[in-house]
């Protein structure tokens, strides 16, 4: 009896694994890994646990293409290197997958599906001059293991990105990932452009500067 939903997780030193270049004992244990119970089940009143499955020998003959004499080899093989335990019951015998827990851990360097679904969703709610900038910088968290998955912060930067001037976006993008930053400090725009720096021409910062009276007639901040 097993349940033979979701999925495993194998790391690539599993080729330097005593057991990898023995084929029958590798077979065996890559099927014991995908049957084993994903969550605790009770099975003709015999609980189950995560990890273990309920099985005998000629079950796994048959399923494994492996003769009976060589699934007992390769489970003397598993047990001897602490890779399962193994008791009788009255239903059967009983597989333990020792450490079964890290064969399920999440990855997580790459973005699950619904995070992508998410940046997917908020790049086509920022405008499109911008967009780019918006994935550039959810891409550098990412990268450095902070990625932005909380809807509403998502939200938040949606409609920031929305507001700012695309000058304003790339300067406050590209200095924080210059500096190693997480989070982006627009006052930083502000004071480096402060004094002594030309605005565009009908650009939103220089009209807003112009009708405060802070540029001069060439265009200059004051």
């Amino acid at each position: 009896m097993t349940t033979q939903q979701g999925w495993v997780k194998l790391h690539r030193q599993i080729l330097e694994w005593e057991w990898f270049e023995d084929p029958n004992t590798f077979r065996l244990f890559m099927y014991l890994l995908l049957k084993a119970n994903h969550k605790d089940r009770k099975f003709k009143g015999q609980m189950v646990y995560q990890g273990q499955l309920l099985t005998g020998r000629d079950l796994l003959a048959k399923d494994t293409g492996l003769s009976v004499q060589k699934v007992r080899t390769a489970l003397n093989n598993l047990k001897s290197t602490n890779e399962i335990t193994i008791e009788s019951s009255s239903k059967g015998t009983i597989i333990q997958i020792v450490n079964y827990k890290k064969y399920q851990e999440q990855p997580t360097k790459q973005p699950t599906s619904n995070q992508q679904v998410t940046t997917n969703k908020n790049v086509k709610n920022v405008k499109e001059d911008r967009r780019h900038l918006f994935s550039k910088w959810l891409e550098y968290r990412r990268s450095i293991k902070h990625p932005i998955d909380n809807d509403l912060t998502l939200e938040k930067l949606e409609k920031r990105f929305n507001s700012e001037s695309l000058h304003c976006l790339e300067f406050t993008i590209n200095n924080s990932i210059e500096n190693n930053w997480r989070g982006l400090f627009w006052d930083k725009y502000e004071e480096n452009n402060r004094k002594g720096q030309p605005l565009k021409k009908g650009s939103y910062e220089y009209n807003v500067e112009l009708g405060a009276g802070l540029i001069d007639v060439n265009g200059y901040k004051l």
